[in-house]
């Protein structure tokens, strides 16, 4: 088999979400901080599909997770404790790898603990081609964005950014997302994994890693506010309006949808903020109704959502044809 190392992998698959190649543990590695990043690639003849991610969370908590699916099949997730993982493919195979799980101690901002993969193999007569790009969409959100405690309450092990709310959407309009979601993050409340807040989030990938979008999607997706409930409103308000004001020039004559939190938190301020930049609106009052602890959606909450955010994804999409 061959090895496909970073810098090819750069080249022959399209990178969804934020990636960077880091050198850990004397290795090259694709690196992301980001739950629900995504490595897409049509593979041709290669019988077996080896992923080499490293077990690279905190050790005293549970892995990192990843998961793959073929030809838009069932996801199948595996720990990095187990890591290689080998998959027996089809002679023509769509493949999806996606960052699953990580753990709030996982130190991602400034320890290196991100989700790192140093190599896929595959048979030497395969051939590695990037697939067609779809419209892309960027989403800005916290842990039910990252896809956090939708299948349980353990931490890493029932995260599913493959099938939260937003990954559910991206399926059923066939669309590419970039997902820039930290747990417990918000405008003003920093996130785990010593994150800062949104402001600083935005544009860096970690500590010592700036970022900016290289690619412009056709719509950013706002959902932040839940976790900065805690804040007086006046200063939800001034650090919001701030943030969509920085988003609106990251994303130069990109459309913008401010979106409600499931929990309804400063629905009102969000709406007037909405008003004032002149963005598009997304409430999204009894969109949930099945949670895991009462705040973050379960796997039927997160249906419950898709169903909803579909429709209105699709027109935003439509109107904002480029």
């Amino acid at each position: 088999m061959k090895k496909i190392l970073p810098d090819q992998l750069k080249k022959q698959t399209l990178l969804l979400g934020r990636w960077t190649i880091k050198q850990l543990h004397g290795k090259s590695v694709l690196y992301t901080t980001n739950l629900g990043s995504l490595i897409k690639f049509h593979l041709q003849a290669s019988p077996v599909l080896r992923i080499e991610a490293l077990d690279n969370g905190n050790p005293q908590m549970p892995p990192q997770y990843w998961a793959v699916r073929v030809n838009h099949g069932n996801w199948q997730r595996w720990s990095t404790r187990n890591a290689p993982f080998e998959l027996a493919l089809p002679d023509n195979a769509e493949v999806e790898i996606i960052a699953a799980g990580n753990t709030d101690l996982d130190d991602v901002w400034l320890g290196n603990q991100g989700l790192a993969v140093a190599a896929i193999s595959i048979a030497d007569q395969a051939v590695m081609t990037p697939p067609k790009p779809q419209k892309r969409v960027t989403v800005i959100g916290d842990s039910i964005t990252a896809g956090c405690w939708v299948n349980g309450k353990r931490p890493s092990t029932d995260y599913r950014p493959e099938s939260c709310y937003i990954g559910l959407v991206s399926d059923a309009l066939g669309i590419d997302v970039d997902r820039i979601a930290y747990s417990a993050g918000g405008v003003l409340r920093a996130a785990v994994g010593n994150v800062p807040p949104a402001a600083q989030f935005l544009s860096h990938l970690d500590a010592q890693t700036p970022w900016y979008p290289s690619v412009m999607p056709k719509l950013v997706l706002i959902n932040l506010g839940v976790n900065d409930r805690r804040f007086a409103s006046q200063q939800f308000q001034k650090a919001y309006l701030a943030f969509v004001k920085q988003v609106k020039a990251a994303y130069p004559n990109v459309p913008l949808a401010l979106m409600v939190p499931f929990a309804q938190t400063y629905a009102d301020i969000i709406e007037e903020t909405a008003l004032e930049c002149h963005t598009e609106f997304v409430p999204t009052k009894n969109w949930c109704q099945s949670f895991t602890d009462g705040l973050h959606p379960d796997q039927q909450g997160s249906l419950q959502i898709a169903q909803h955010l579909t429709p209105v994804l699709a027109e935003l999409l439509n109107q904002n044809r480029q």
